[in-house]
């Protein structure tokens, strides 16, 4: 069994301290162990990852502009598979298994599980990568996802629906450490998701895994090599789209694991300051009247919060946001035009 972080993506919706120079898995903005200190969802991860013995077995893959913060909060220690561009996650997992297999040189039987780089989760969490290997290699299936049982109808998350089987099926009977998919459902409102919810229906986490030769062969029968020096040669001629849509959307051959244990995507300001490390991270200060909000503040200047409630305030070198938590996501419909970088280096040289 390997394990494949994917760190990529600019993270946009934790602007103005993510960016596409520093991706919010970078942030150290939560509570590092022992009570002293910070550490992003990047040293989280491996630090768990470690702790299961795991670590041994991971790669990260990421782009080039990404390495040098990744050796930076991590040190040489974890193996890194070079993107030559971002592109998306398909030709990210297809490079990684042209790594691992004519670099690593892994068995072509051998089980790969993806996993995001920030996935916040419990340290149990990595005890179930173990069953998520064994679900695969029983059902024959081509994919095994894992799904989180939902905590509430959100409307946050996309969702895998399973498929009914007939109630006579000895495999439902006797086996329920997986289920078959039915489809997938992204991102719903909320009367759709508390259908879904009745339906059994789980938390897509992007965490799946799959048999090293079921990802060669896709690969070879588009007419790619499994070599990973030619591989990144053509890497600009893989499809530029996501895993999802090129081997998930329409397969009848995928299974998923539940997930029972906690798991949560801090992609959101709403999501990432239910788990920061404090009230106040940086220079700044609230309000007694205040209930339930949060300053991230990295610039050199103080932020004071007055009278209000379920309000995030993050303050970096690219701007400013104020931002009602339950709003927050909104923000990716406002972020600044390309330009704005440029207008403000011009104001600060007049």
């Amino acid at each position: 069994m390997k394990l494949v972080l994917l760190s990529g993506g600019s993270g946009t919706r934790l602007w103005p301290l993510s960016s596409s120079i520093r991706s919010k898995q970078f942030l150290q903005v939560l509570p590092a162990p022992g009570g002293g200190g910070y550490e992003s969802m990047l040293q989280r991860i491996w630090r768990q990852l470690s702790a299961a013995g795991l670590n041994h077995e991971a790669y990260i893959a990421t782009s080039s502009g990404q390495e040098t913060l990744i050796r930076k909060q991590l040190g040489a220690a974890p193996p890194i598979i070079m993107e030559p561009r971002r592109r998306d996650t398909f030709p990210a997992i297809g490079l990684a298994s042209a790594y691992l297999y004519s670099v690593e040189k892994i068995s072509p039987e051998e089980t790969v599980i993806v996993l995001p780089v920030d996935a916040y989760v419990s340290d149990e969490f990595f005890f179930k990568l173990a069953e998520l290997d064994h679900a695969l290699r029983q059902s024959c299936a081509e994919v095994a996802l894992l799904g989180a049982r939902p905590s509430e109808a959100s409307e946050k998350y996309g969702y895998i629906v399973p498929a009914r089987p007939p109630a006579s099926s000895p495999r439902h009977q006797e086996n329920q450490m997986y289920v078959h998919v039915d489809c997938f459902v992204e991102k719903p409102d909320r009367a759709t998701a508390e259908k879904l919810l009745v339906q059994q229906a789980m938390w897509n986490c992007g965490i799946f895994a799959f048999r090293l030769c079921d990802l060669l062969k896709r690969l070879e029968s588009a007419g790619f090599p499994a070599d990973y020096a030619e591989l990144q040669r053509q890497y600009h001629r893989l499809p530029k789209s996501s895993f999802d849509v090129e081997v998930l959307e329409g397969n009848r051959r995928l299974i998923c694991v539940p997930y029972l244990d906690s798991w949560k995507d801090l992609g959101t300001w709403n999501t990432l300051s239910e788990e920061l490390a404090s009230s106040v991270l940086g220079w700044g200060q609230i309000s007694p009247d205040s209930l339930n909000c949060q300053i991230v503040n990295e610039l050199d200047i103080p932020v004071m919060l007055v009278g209000l409630d379920d309000v995030i305030v993050a303050a970096g070198s690219a701007g400013i946001l104020v931002a009602r938590k339950d709003a927050a996501d909104h923000l990716k419909h406002l972020l600044p035009a390309p330009d704005m970088e440029a207008r403000k280096e011009i104001i600060h040289s007049d």
